[in-house]
Formats: structure tokens, sequence, C-alpha cells
């Protein structure tokens, strides 16, 4: 388990999000698998709601805004920033698109997102009052982040460019990367098999938990789904899987110690 009591260094991921067309029914989700507890904010923020471990701020849940195009149940993470219009301006040089230029969200800091090249989506945050997640790794928190593209080495480039990170390949027969700052691995990158069926690149979020069987059964009872098969693999048995509203995400249920 790591905690923050601070905003996190520039390039790192610092919080992610759901927009789902009924947060309300997301909330209830979410809870049932990860036991999650909710700070729903005021009308004026959308109702924003803060998922929370106890005391600390986890993720957020919003209901998809009503004058947004209709867009299905997404994950969103965000990369945090120093200089937010700096950083945003290096990401359009090194091919990105904007799709929401930056906002002030009241005294909790200011947001920006964008595509990148190959069209996954993510979001810079400069934090305000609001730094993000204040645990990752404990079972119900963020544990992993991992970028689907079309295009593994271009991906690479841009986001060691844009984050000030380096990239070491894995080793092993598929194409993947993880981001480093020093020492610190908080990312991967991974080539789409065509085979996969037309996946679109995309971040996806790996959450902690303490048994990847049992969470499944949550996640299958409360009307989610499994993609796939539970696997073993050096780093956790690991499954991928989808909200009822279609939102992937994975577990992943860290070995013994």
């Amino acid at each position: 388990m790591t905690t923050f009591t601070e905003p996190k260094p520039a390039g790192l991921p610092t919080w992610l999000d759901l927009v789902a067309p009924d947060a309300e029914a997301a909330r209830a989700f979410y809870q049932a698998v990860f036991g999650w507890e909710y700070d729903v904010g005021a009308p004026e923020f959308g109702g924003y709601a803060t998922a929370r471990l106890g005391d600390r701020p986890v993720a957020g849940v919003v209901r998809n805004q009503p004058d947004a195009p209709a867009m299905p149940a997404a994950w969103g993470l965000y990369f945090a920033t120093n200089d937010i219009e700096a950083d945003l301006a290096k990401a359009l040089s090194l091919g990105a698109q904007v799709l929401y230029p930056t906002m002030a969200v009241g005294d909790f800091g200011s947001m920006a997102t964008c595509a990148d090249p190959q069209g996954a989506a993510f979001s810079f945050w400069q934090a305000g009052s609001h730094i993000g997640t204040q645990v990752v790794n404990e079972p119900g928190a963020a544990a992993w982040h991992e970028l689907y593209t079309s295009n593994a080495q271009a991906a690479r480039d841009f986001y060691s460019a844009l984050l000030g990170a380096s990239a070491d390949p894995m080793p092993g027969g598929m194409e993947y990367y993880v981001l480093k700052q020093g020492d610190w691995m908080f990312s991967g990158i991974m080539q789409i098999d065509p085979s996969w069926g037309g996946m679109q690149p995309q971040w996806v979020t790996y959450f902690a938990v303490a048994n990847a069987d049992e969470t499944v059964a949550r996640v299958v009872a409360s009307g989610g789904k499994i993609m796939g098969t539970i696997d073993d693999s050096p780093f956790g048995r690991i499954a991928a899987l989808a909200d009822p509203q279609g939102a992937v995400f994975k577990i992943v249920e860290t070995p013994a110690a």
C-alpha cells in the first residue's frame, strides 16, 4: 500500500474517474465490488461522486453531462501536471488532439482532456485542494494502468516525451513497454493484437483485490461480466471485467509475500 498526502510529481497517474449514463447504478456496483463509500458533490459540479476507501479518495464517478454527446461508460485516467497549459501545448506539439480544453473545477484544481496520436483519451490534472488518489496498491484502489494501442512504439515515444519517463521493453514474446520515472514503474504500453477483434486504443486501470476469484463472483452477481478467464501471471492473478454499463477494468490479486 502507498498513501499520498501531497500532489503527485508531474507525469505520474494521479486520478481516475468513471463517466457513466447512470451514475447512481455505477456507484452501487462498485460499492458491492470494492466496498467504496462516496461523497457526492453539489449540483454545480454535476453530482460528481468521490469514492473512498475509509477516508482516502481513490476514484470519481459521474454521469454523462446532459449537453455532452452520448457516450458509453468508460474509465478515464489523469496525469499530474504542475503547468497544465504548458503540458497541453506539449501534447499538441507531439501529435495529440484536445478533446476538452483546460477547465477550472472550483478550487479543486484544473483539468484538460486529450486524445493521443493513436486515439486513446487521457487527461491532465493540476491539483488545487484535490490532490488526486490518496492510496494505491490496496484492495479496492488502483494498482496499475495499461495502454492498449495500435502502435506501441509510437505510443512509447509519445508518452515518454510527454511525461518525462523512460520506457523499458518487457522481455518475452509480446510488444510491451513499462513507463518509469526513476525506479517508479507506473504504466504499461501494449500492442493491440488484431485477433482481439477491433479493440480501440484506450487506457485500462487494474484495481488491486484480495481475492480475484471472489471479486469476479461479486462482479457477475452485481450484473457485470468477465471478459475471458481468470489467469495467473508473474504479477498476480488477473482478470479483465466490464461493469453493467460496459466500462472495462481489470483486477489483480498480487502474490503473497
